[in-house]
């Protein structure tokens, strides 16, 4: 019997930190294949999601161990250090180490997995796919979470981390078998950016099996009303100033509950802002918990936040992975008016509605227009749920995924884009 392909998956961060890469594991070790993932550990914090992971995973996991305070110091010393050369020389012998302090030992963990396919996740990971590729004949595949030329605000200040990941994408893109992008918007600015075929749009949905039994009118949480905001971390530039302000001037006096692992700090500063706002009580911060688990989490709360602010091009581009746990959860969505908030609302007609960016009097009216009004709050929550089961789901959009690799193994790399035919997704 013919041995099923070996894929190896590879990414810079923590497993419990990226649900995409876990997501994509699963798939295809359900759809036969043998699967390695990459990752690496940084905190203990987010060790304790990876446990949560790992016990239920049926993929093999390396995960390349940062933890040591004093390598880590090492390998940060020589990543700045190549950085400089880099900057002073343009040489892009040195990008590739010098854009992060992972890469080096993500490359070498890589090679010593012998597989047919390598999928890199974020720009860390991509020289490492390249370079195991060609040690072992094998194709290589980059997965775009974000737009990474925007994951920081334009400006003189961020020049040279955009030149570093200009150098690494426009280098390895073009030798990719294929390339995925989470949003619409995010596939259409790597073509802008490099010039390739538009990338296949997979959407960051989840498996319906995480939802709950069914919708509900309101929400269960109390005190209550409830709007629900989660994210791995809590932490600035992500509108959560203007929902605080939001809640203290709402009529309906909702609750602003907060799930992730505080920033340094920022929760005080939170605080403060709602004590101005008169709301100090009426906000609450709760412990992270593992992705599996978030759509069932999210089901007891009436609302869900999306307040993202679209200080970076990536943050008006994306779409996050909350607005569709909350569909899946059967939560109507509450969002900032970014670009790809815009365009999202008028696939999702009446389970989001949107307020302008950073007008906390208008996110209070949107807030009241539902929780003041229980029919109009049960409707919307059906809405919601019924999108989530029958468009926004991991169960279909998996195929797409599924599909894009079945066609790059089977071909043998030489993939869609180089032979002109036009099967990319267009949403």
């Amino acid at each position: 019997m013919r041995a099923a392909p070996h894929i190896c998956i590879i990414t810079p961060g923590a497993l419990g930190s990226t649900p995409r890469v876990v997501k994509e594991a699963q798939v295809l070790t359900e759809a036969g294949f043998e699967v390695t993932v990459i990752a690496t550990r940084t905190r203990d914090l987010v060790d304790l999601l990876d446990h949560d992971i790992l016990a239920r995973a049926r993929w093999r996991a390396k995960r390349v161990d940062f933890r040591s305070r004093w390598k880590w110091r090492i390998r940060r010393t020589g990543q700045i250090a190549l950085t400089r050369f880099f900057a002073t020389t343009g040489w892009e012998l040195f990008v590739d180490r010098g854009f992060s302090a992972f890469t080096g030992n993500l490359i070498a963990a890589a090679k010593e997995v012998k597989a047919r396919l390598y999928i890199a996740h974020y720009p860390a990971a991509l020289p490492a796919a390249a370079i195991a590729a060609r040690s072992h004949d094998a194709i290589y595949a980059f997965d775009a979470e974000d737009f990474h030329l925007g994951d920081r605000p334009d400006g003189p200040a961020n020049d040279l981390e955009r030149r570093m990941i200009r150098a690494i994408e426009g280098r390895y893109l073009p030798g990719c078998a294929y390339v995925t992008a989470a949003a619409p918007g995010i596939a259409d600015a790597y073509t802008d950016a490099y010039g390739i075929s538009r990338p296949t749009v997979v959407l960051n949905v989840f498996p319906r099996i995480q939802a709950p039994a069914g919708p509900t009118p309101s929400g269960t949480a109390r005190p209550g009303p409830s709007v629900y905001w989660f994210s791995q971390t809590i932490g600035p530039d992500r509108g959560l100033e203007c929902a605080v302000r939001a809640i203290g001037s709402a009529r309906s006096r909702p609750h602003l509950y907060l799930r992730g692992m505080p920033a340094t700090g920022y929760i005080e500063g939170l605080r403060r802002v709602a004590m101005e706002a008169g709301a100090v009580d009426r906000l609450h911060v709760l412990p992270s918990a593992p992705s599996f688990q978030m759509e069932r989490l999210a089901a007891v709360y009436d609302l869900g936040l999306s307040g993202e602010p679209g200080h970076t091009p990536d943050n008006r581009l994306a779409l996050g992975n909350k607005l569709f746990t909350y569909l899946l959860a059967g939560l109507p969505i509450v969002a900032s008016t970014i670009p790809s908030h815009v365009s999202f609302a008028a696939e999702v007609d009446g389970a989001m509605r949107l307020y302008a960016v950073d007008d906390a009097y208008a996110l209070a009216a949107a807030i009241d227009g539902l929780c003041e009004d229980p029919r109009a709050l049960a409707t919307a929550r059906a809405a919601a749920f019924a999108l989530g089961q029958t468009r926004y789901n991991w169960d279909l959009e998996q195929s797409v995924l599924l599909t894009q690799i079945e066609a790059s193994l089977s071909n043998g790399g030489k993939c869609a884009r180089r032979s002109g035919v036009k099967n990319w997704r267009q949403l």
